[in-house]
């Protein structure tokens, strides 16, 4: 009988993480040779920054970058937002919208409430411009909820609701 509980939570974990997207796999073990590769990406995007033409490449290779990185890892949040705001360049406003809204997530499961705010704020106005009025509410809701957080400056806080006007 425990013999067949163990192969039962064994297989569960197993295609749970099978199951995950790739992103949160990353997030749960960057070894060495990830961050290394991490580094690469984000230098290779980094070199297109002066490029128009290789924009989208840029920001795919940013977001690459990030999905390696740990969840702790600061980095992720800022290759999240550069690719997200390139994606904005872009008109490419849903994935603009989808990766400023994992910066945010990426933010807040760290703690940096100002960076998750911003984020949702930026995320906002892009499902705005995508003329996704659901998708721009929920994300400018969340973006407020954040401005009740005791670890907000009186600046930041009016930086934030100003942001989602």
């Amino acid at each position: 009988m425990m013999t067949g509980r163990i192969r039962s939570v064994v297989l569960s974990a197993f295609a749970f993480a099978l199951l995950m997207p790739a992103a949160a796999r990353a997030d749960i073990a960057s070894g060495p040779d990830d961050v290394e590769r991490a580094r690469q990406l984000r230098a290779q995007a980094e070199a297109l920054f002066d490029q128009p033409k290789e924009w989208a490449k840029a920001a795919k290779l940013l977001e690459e970058s990030a999905a390696l990185r740990a969840a702790a890892d600061a980095e992720a949040y800022s290759c999240l937002l550069a690719a997200g705001q390139i994606r904005a360049a872009l008109h490419d406003n849903d994935d603009a919208t989808r990766l400023l809204s994992w910066a945010g997530d990426h933010a807040l499961a760290r703690g940096a409430v100002m960076d998750a705010a911003k984020a949702y704020a930026f995320a906002a106005l892009t499902a705005v411009a995508d003329k996704d009025v659901v998708r721009a509410k929920e994300l400018g809701e969340k973006a407020k909820l954040l401005t009740n957080s005791p670890l907000l400056t009186d600046e930041e806080r009016a930086e934030v609701l100003r942001r989602i006007g």
